[in-house]
């Protein structure tokens, strides 16, 4: 039996690993993408040639993502860990917390409540997430 198999609380870490990779892996692939196309913009002759370099500077990033995630398998520890705690920092305490601080007196009761239930849920599915995936590794 493998380390985590059977487990609820890993088996819902890891789908959830699985939809923010795939939701943000073309967010974070962007900007890098754009910085490779901006360097090479000028030396290139044709728009053609630019959506050609552009496709393949798209595709080699995402196969090097793929053999740093296959040759370093440690890796994929410390992108659990850090994907973990900072997505739920970005997008459900960060905004929260935000909402609180720029809206605080006007909001109603019930969402100022929502607001610090999000803001402690983030931080116990922070927690919880970050120890459950220190156990499965060990």
């Amino acid at each position: 039996k493998r380390a985590g198999e059977g487990n609820l609380a890993m088996d819902c870490l890891t789908w959830l690993m699985i939809l923010t990779a795939c939701s943000k892996f073309t967010l974070t692939m962007f900007p890098l993408a754009l910085g490779f196309e901006e360097m090479l913009t000028n030396i290139l002759p044709s728009d053609l040639a630019m959506e050609l370099v552009d496709s393949a500077v798209k595709i080699i990033l995402i196969f090097l993502a793929l053999a740093v995630a296959i040759w370093f398998p440690s890796f994929s520890f410390l992108c659990s860990l850090v994907g973990l705690i900072c997505t739920v920092i970005v997008s459900v305490i960060f905004p929260a917390m935000a909402n609180l601080r720029l809206f605080g007196p006007s909001l109603s009761l019930s969402e100022k409540i929502f607001s610090w239930a999000l803001v402690v849920g983030g931080a116990f599915v922070a927690v919880v997430g970050t120890i459950a995936t220190i156990d499965a590794d060990m």
